[in-house]
């Protein structure tokens, strides 16, 4: 009989307790444990702090994702706000599509703006705060309406410009920006609320009124204020980072990024470092996956990050190789924002709105990358060590 907790040999998918100290590996350096782990143990394995089942195997990955025999929640956490989840799935859905042709509709006709924000960076800037500054100085008046509240919108801007688009790390720092988190959650709601109630009607549509025209309206204006931060956070944050791991992958490597598309230099970015780099499923319905049992109550996750780096699928994979989206070559499962029915809504918008502020970097400028040598902080989304970016732009 086999011990509670060993492998069972006949089962590829069965793991062992991990040792001592594993959960603390895990919460210190997430990737580089289930780098770790998927060498170990292969491509299912629990993870050590919840004990969910990671998957790194395409063809259980996309098992789990489309859940054609309904074994997993069909919900997205992503609208797990404090107080409980918006629901129906029918709200999500439709609060994602107005939130998506908000944006959609904001880059199609401001994207000329692009070269004077990056301009407004200056020689000199500091990245990965720099890539989020700009991503949220191009979506501003898309994300909050230029006739809200003076007191909303620079509260807005605080949130960009001390980082609590990211979880912070350290006591005090993330003491500091929940406080502020909290002062904008409370603007919101009554901002919400004075929406409503017709006290500023008309002007040109926001992030803030797709949310309250998508949802039903009894919904709580607490909940529809933290929705808002969640789309905002997401608007903003992932852009920002996707360039700046092109800028710093590209430097690193020794890639001109001058001579390759910038959205193929985008996709692959997200194939190293998807924004969605974890996807979490809780079990609804007992299952075997990968060998192991499951029950309900369990949890899945599906590691993106793992499966965009299986040499098998993705040659040379920890490289960035932007080529390789230029032709037919052998491509592996290509999840950077999620699959199945949960892809986030702003995906496409989000690479779009990337590639072209990529290109207004990239464009008539010598670009020097200094700095970057440190690891990746993992909050939610992978951020890119700090670094600096000296952008001299050639003469005319």
């Amino acid at each position: 009989m086999t011990a509670v907790g060993e492998p069972d040999r006949a089962a590829p998918g069965g793991t062992r307790p991990w040792p001592r100290g594993a959960a603390r590996w895990y919460r210190r350096d997430p990737l580089g444990f289930v780098e770790h782990a998927a060498r170990e143990r292969g491509p299912v394995f629990r993870l050590p702090d919840d004990g969910s089942l990671c998957v790194a195997d395409p063809a259980e990955a996309l098992r789990v994702l489309h859940d054609e025999e309904g074994h997993y929640d069909d919900v997205s956490d992503f609208f797990h706000v404090r107080g409980g989840r918006l629901e129906p799935r029918e709200t999500q859905v439709a609060i994602g599509r107005a939130a998506r042709a908000t944006l959609r509709a904001h880059l199609a006709a401001h994207r000329e703006r692009l070269p004077a924000v990056v301009a407004e960076l200056g020689k000199v800037s500091e990245w990965p705060s720099a890539g989020r500054a700009a991503a949220y100085r191009f979506l501003a008046e898309a994300l909050l309406r230029p006739d809200s509240p003076p007191l909303l919108r620079e509260l807005m801007e605080q949130v960009v410009r001390n980082d609590v688009l990211i979880r912070p790390s350290g006591r005090l720092a993330s003491m500091v920006r929940r406080a502020l988190w909290a002062r904008v959650v409370r603007a919101l709601t009554g901002e919400v609320l004075a929406r409503r109630a017709g006290l500023r009607p008309g002007g040109r549509g926001d992030l803030l009124d797709a949310v309250l025209e998508a949802a039903p309206p009894d919904t709580s204006a607490a909940q529809l204020a933290q929705v808002y931060l969640l789309l905002f956070r997401t608007s903003v944050a992932p852009v920002g980072h996707v360039v700046a791991w092109a800028l710093l992958k590209a430097a690193t490597d020794g890639v001109d990024l001058a001579a390759v598309p910038a959205e193929s230099a985008v996709r692959e970015s997200l194939r190293l470092w998807p924004v969605a780099w974890l996807l979490g499923r809780p079990v609804l319905r007992a299952h075997q996956l990968g060998g192991v049992q499951l029950a309900p109550g369990d949890s899945v996750s599906v590691c993106a990050y793992l499966l965009h780096r299986d040499e098998r699928h993705w040659p040379e994979a920890t490289r960035f190789r932007p080529g390789r989206w230029d032709g037919p070559g052998p491509r592996g499962p290509y999840l950077p924002f999620g699959g199945g029915p949960f892809t986030c809504a702003g995906a496409a918008v989000a690479r779009s709105l990337a590639s072209e502020l990529l290109a207004a970097v990239i464009d008539s400028a010598r670009l020097e990358v200094r700095g970057g040598r440190g690891q990746p902080h993992v909050a939610g989304i992978i951020t890119p060590p700090p670094f600096q970016l000296h952008r001299t732009p050639f003469a005319r």
